[in-house]
């Protein structure tokens, strides 16, 4: 048996050892199993493939210093693996690491197989392997790149008309409260809406922060204290109806809804779920916030009838800078939206140690579920503990910077 064949021969035990090594890197705690798999089966079919196909001295050569995939060409499957890590946000550092886990990790596997002893073989079929996996490796480097530029493009333009907006608003107003014959009711209507203008300016603001903590490694920091849940809904309830009165909402509670939890950061995730309704539902239609205490646990969620969203739209829905309008939206509204508000939310959720998830039909309308431990007992970290086993027999150990998974 060929290296080739032995890599088709043992892609499920290789793709585990993949999706294990994914799964301790900090971008990938909130990943389902088949994201962390993305791709890598595609991968390692089209290294096989390549190391399969003859290829002259001159065409190593060639390809050792063009990398880039040809323009205009379909994309491959380490392009898609770069542009979903990017989604997913992996930085580049844990993209590479993938990489180099997977070449270490396989060539640790054939190290060790009978099949590997053949003369004549070792060092030729390493080499083309290695040339796959740098060349996988590059096509998804040029790809996350470019999306992590054009986000960034996006992401500056959307926050300058997103605090031009409200900007607008307090120097219009501004200019109305200086005319002294102004009358008083006008006059408090200036001022309720540059006071609109203000909290909608810095609810940008804070999401910014949060997006900017979260994107560094840090995180959404959470500051838990004995707090009573019911009250926290019905206070991002009261600001939401304040903020849209042409809307109407209640209110649903049951059970004991005390917690450890940071009470600011749930009114802002709540208050996030509730714009969200506001902004995507149907308005004739009555925005329903419930809370319910069980033995160990609390749900929140939010309810609103309108168009659903859409089934391809559903995995992706909390990823920051994600546009997804619906199908009733304008596509330039879904333009000058950040993108952020639902990712701060699965954040805030995810750093309670809880869950969060949504459901979207034309029957039974839009709902965003949260559940949240009563208690919090935080996990004991995965990253950098107990090596992963790709067979029972363990690693030889090896010289140099090398990166294997045990």
């Amino acid at each position: 048996m060929n290296f080739s064949d032995f890599i088709r021969e043992n892609l499920d035990l290789i793709v585990g050892a993949w999706e294990s090594f994914a799964r301790t890197l900090p971008a990938a705690q909130s990943m389902s199993r088949l994201a962390l798999r993305d791709h890598c089966r595609d991968i390692l079919c089209t290294i096989a493939d390549d190391m399969d196909t003859a290829q002259t001295h001159h065409e190593q050569s060639t390809k050792s210093m063009d990398m880039a995939p040809p323009a205009g060409a379909i994309d491959s499957a380490a392009e898609a693996h770069g542009t979903l890590r990017h989604l997913a946000g992996f930085d580049l550092i844990q993209l590479v690491a993938e990489f180099r886990a997977l070449r270490a990790s396989v060539l640790s596997l054939w190290q060790r197989s009978p099949q590997s002893r053949a003369a004549g073989l070792l060092i030729d079929e390493i080499t083309r392997f290695n040339e796959g996996i740098d060349q996988a490796l590059a096509e998804s480097i040029e790809r996350y790149s470019a999306n992590l530029a054009a986000s960034r493009d996006m992401f500056l333009g959307v926050l300058g008309h997103d605090l031009r907006g409200p900007l607008s608003v307090i120097a219009l107003s501004n200019k109305l409260l200086a005319n002294a014959a102004l009358p008083l009711a006008d006059r408090q209507t200036a001022n309720k809406r540059t006071d609109r203008a203000v909290k909608e300016m810095n609810r940008l603001i804070a999401d910014l922060l949060d997006y900017t903590s979260s994107r560094l490694g840090a995180g959404i920091p959470i500051d838990r204290s004995a707090c009573d849940l019911g009250s926290i809904c019905r206070e991002a309830l009261d600001s939401v109806r304040a903020s849209s009165p042409e809307c109407s909402f209640e209110l649903h509670r049951s059970g004991d809804l005390h917690a450890q939890a940071d009470a600011a950061k749930l009114g802002q995730a709540l208050g996030n779920l509730l714009l969200n309704a506001v902004q995507h539902g149907d308005g004739g239609q009555t925005i329903s916030l419930t809370a319910t205490g069980e033995d160990t646990s609390i749900t929140l969620q939010v309810f609103n009838r309108g168009t659903p969203i859409p089934s391809e739209v559903l995995p992706r829905i909390f990823e920051p800078l994600s546009r997804f309008p619906s199908r009733d939206e304008p596509e330039e509204r879904s333009k000058t939206s950040m993108g952020l508000g639902l990712f701060i939310v699965r954040e805030i959720v995810n750093g309670h140690f809880g869950d969060i998830s949504v459901t979207s039909s034309a029957a039974d309308g839009t709902v965003f579920s949260i559940r949240l431990p009563r208690s919090i007992n935080p996990p004991q970290p995965t990253v950098g503990t107990a090596p992963l086993t790709l067979s029972p027999a363990p690693l030889a150990p090896v010289s140099g910077p090398h990166f294997f998974l045990k």
